[in-house]
């Protein structure tokens, strides 16, 4: 199991070399998790080049929770909705699990409704 250091350190590298490129090679350094390598090739394909901007890191041994906001512009298709170029921010939620140098499980929770709002996809709630 990974010290609290040392999951510290592999965080700080993997979120600087995400947000410079999401390409295999970076990918397959840091994620044995095959959803969430999934999970980043739809975002990156609906939202090229999207950023996860870093709120709060918590860690405690192998456990990484990160609050976050994703930003990006919607070019390409999301759950079957057409890009809209509209561009998005969204907050949310990711607890890492870190073994061995690579992320091997992960549990994510971002404010879709917001998003699908952001593209146009659902109504926005009405003001009062």
């Amino acid at each position: 199991m990974m010290t609290t250091e040392q999951s510290r350190k592999f965080f700080q590298e993997y979120a600087q070399a995400l947000s410079k490129n999401k390409s295999e090679a970076t990918l397959d350094k840091y994620i044995a998790d095959e959803r969430l390598i999934e999970h980043i090739h739809m975002f990156d394909a609906a939202f090229p080049n999207y950023q996860l901007i870093p709120k709060d890191i918590v860690v405690e041994g192998n456990k990484v929770a990160l609050r976050a906001t994703v930003a990006g512009e919607h070019k390409g298709e999301l759950f079957g909705i057409a890009p809209t170029g509209q561009k998005v921010s969204v907050d949310g939620l990711i607890l890492y699990e870190l073994a061995n140098n690579k992320i091997v499980n992960h549990w994510m929770q971002f404010d879709t409704m917001s998003m699908m709002q952001q593209i146009n996809s659902v109504p926005a709630p009405a003001s009062e």
